[in-house]
């Protein structure tokens, strides 16, 4: 998944820096803008809706069963909520940040430079007389730097976590309502958290499917993409 930063820290070229560069902060604005868009306010796309995940979470404090939902319901949701808000504006200071970057003179450059730190030096190290020449040619690669691969996959993955504690939360009101059935799984809601189980586990199981199929295609190395010959 960092391979884009990669190449961009260490291609020789400036005009083809800048290019990889300008590709990846437009891929990362539209990464933010989904962030806004499903978890906040539709402000990138001048609309009123608000986002699907904080409209969902603020829609589900209104049931009626919520009194009498165990407290680890609330909990699980109102910190859905808490997350969803920050990932909101962490998207909102980050898309902002950037396009104040790139609209800098040497914007593109400076971006480059915020994203990377500086390359190892052969002399930091008294020996390498046993390291091969690619072990070598890595100390002076430009390393990306760790709290920026922090900082730019925060708000995805807060909205991911949001919404797996409003899932949490909602199996916890289910299950909860099903069990003060005392077993007799043929009333309403014990027949709901059977269909609502069934439900969540085909989902779970697609949803890492498509997650462990798209990870691993990501981890193609450049050498494994070459055509042969």
């Amino acid at each position: 998944m960092h391979d884009p930063i990669k190449a961009l820290l260490n291609v020789p070229d400036q005009e083809v820096a800048d290019r990889l560069t300008e590709k990846w902060t437009d891929a990362k604005l539209g990464e933010l803008q989904y962030v806004g868009v499903t978890v906040g306010k539709t402000a990138a796309l001048k609309r009123k809706d608000n986002g699907l995940v904080t409209s969902t979470v603020a829609a589900a404090f209104s049931w009626a069963s919520i009194p009498t939902d165990p407290w680890s319901v609330d909990a699980c949701w109102m910190s859905s909520l808490v997350l969803a808000l920050t990932a909101i504006s962490l998207a909102a200071q980050q898309t902002i940040g950037l396009n104040r970057l790139r609209s800098c003179e040497n914007g593109l450059l400076k971006i480059r430079h915020l994203l990377g730190e500086a390359p190892w030096k052969q002399e930091h190290h008294s020996d390498v007389s046993h390291v091969s020449d690619d072990a070598k040619d890595g100390f002076n690669r430009t390393k990306i730097k760790r709290s920026q691969l922090w900082a730019w996959q925060t708000p995805i993955m807060m909205s991911n976590f949001a919404i797996l504690l409003f899932i949490v939360g909602l199996m916890i009101a289910i299950f909860a309502r099903a069990a003060a059935t005392m077993g007799d799984w043929s009333k309403p809601d014990g027949k709901i958290a059977v269909f609502f189980g069934g439900a969540t586990v085909f989902a779970g199981v697609n949803y890492l499917i498509c997650w462990i199929s798209l990870n691993r295609g990501s981890l193609v190395s450049s050498t494994q993409l070459k055509a042969p010959g």
